[in-house]
């Protein structure tokens, strides 16, 4: 898209400019079209900075002046990206809170315990808590409430967790105090109440 924006303005700053030098040699005012050249000359840059090799070099050059940043979407599944080899456990334990926590906030919120290596969602979306509370009284609704789909969103999260921080860390969901209602292991689901 951005490539098509950038030839497109290209033309366009080529056309301006020779209407820029028609109006001139005519003696007509070259305000209007001065006006479309910047406008199309910002346009085209901006466009440029987007194109695929800026946007890697840029990538690039971010990442080897900071460490990796890890990047999660429960929705999308995707993984965690390694950090640097030099941090410790405990950071990348940390960092990848951090991250559930900017990813699930619409959720709930999230919870680290080292001891048990496991990561809490208690869940505060009332949409989510009142599906929950539907779905205890009638479990038979779970795939009419997609509910296999939310639970393959966060195995994938799982998943993502046992490659960046290696086996052995769960990831729990509850509303308030009471009994989890999702429990994820390793990539695996070891406890859905609803089947």
């Amino acid at each position: 898209m951005f490539l098509g924006i950038t030839i497109l303005g290209i033309i366009f700053i080529v056309i301006t400019a020779f209407s820029v030098v028609n109006a001139s040699r005519r003696g007509e005012s070259k305000r209007s079209s001065i006006i479309v050249l910047v406008i199309t000359i910002l346009v085209t840059v901006g466009a440029i900075t987007q194109l695929p090799f800026w946007s890697a070099s840029s990538t690039h050059d971010k990442t080897t002046q900071t460490s990796k940043q890890s990047s999660l979407s429960s929705q999308s599944g995707q993984a965690f990206s390694a950090s640097d080899k030099t941090a410790t456990r405990a950071d990348n334990e940390k960092q990848v809170k951090t991250q559930l926590a900017k990813s699930l906030v619409k959720l709930g919120t999230v919870t680290f315990d080292h001891a048990s290596k496991t990561y809490t969602l208690t869940l505060t979306n009332k949409s989510l808590k009142k599906t929950i509370k539907g779905l205890k009284a009638d479990p038979s609704q779970a795939k009419a409430a997609k509910w296999p789909k939310f639970v393959d969103n966060f195995t994938k999260t799982s998943q993502s967790l046992k490659k960046a921080l290696g086996p052995g860390y769960r990831l729990v969901m509850r509303v308030g105090d009471q009994s989890p209602v999702l429990v994820f292991k390793d990539g695996y689901v070891t406890k859905n109440i609803f089947e």
